[in-house]
């Protein structure tokens, strides 16, 4: 059996099972019977997150998608959670930022290149294998600090690792500067899905 290469030496992941308070949220790992409500508070973070850049149907497109894919990302957030269990590097971890028992904040940092990236031959970046794939708050929780805390759970550390980010999304990009991160010049196409909008790369170093 081939294992997954281990996170970089000293990287500093919380446990599997740990539970943040931070401020009035709780911070925890996405569990299996997180899923329904996950693709949901997702769906809805992301479909209200590019009013500039996406149609109002596409909106909509991802509010519509969200239930019927559900039992994929169960059997993900299991998945994972058994890899970590066997001492091995998950494909994914995956934090819920809670207020009671809404999710008001997802985080998501990967160990793997997305499969579109390596269908498009897309060059990695020397010495840097963490991505940062998903980062979103309900507007009631921006401004708290809560995406400053979930970076750090996310690539703890100030972990070397990669993004990619919509144009036009100039607060994301403001926050991700502050964290180290820069744009390296390379852009692709987000695809049809996505309505053909530009996607840039940032990345930070040790």
């Amino acid at each position: 059996m081939t294992l997954r290469p281990t996170a970089p030496q000293g990287a500093g992941f919380d446990a599997p099972d740990a539970v943040h308070r931070i401020g009035p949220y709780v911070v925890r790992r996405a569990r299996p019977s997180d899923a329904l409500a996950y693709c949901r508070a997702d769906a809805e973070m992301v479909a209200f997150s590019y009013p500039d850049v996406m149609p109002p149907i596409w909106s909509q497109q991802r509010l519509d998608e969200a239930d019927g894919l559900a039992p994929g990302r169960e059997r993900e957030f299991a998945a994972n959670l058994a890899a970590e269990a066997r001492g091995e590097e998950p494909q994914d971890r995956t934090w819920l930022a809670l207020a009671d028992d809404t999710i008001v904040g997802i985080c998501v940092s990967r160990s793997t290149p997305q499969d579109w990236e390596s269908i498009n031959e897309v060059q990695p970046i020397p010495g840097v294998t963490q991505q940062l794939n998903h980062l979103y708050l309900q507007p009631t929780a921006r401004g708290t600090g809560l995406a400053d805390a979930l970076m750090d759970l996310a690539l703890p550390g100030h972990l070397p690792a990669y993004l990619w980010i919509i144009g036009g999304n100039a607060r994301g990009w403001r926050f991700y500067e502050r964290h180290g991160f820069s744009g390296d010049g390379i852009a692709y196409s987000c695809g049809p899905v996505w309505y053909d909008a530009p996607l840039f790369r940032m990345y930070r170093t040790a």
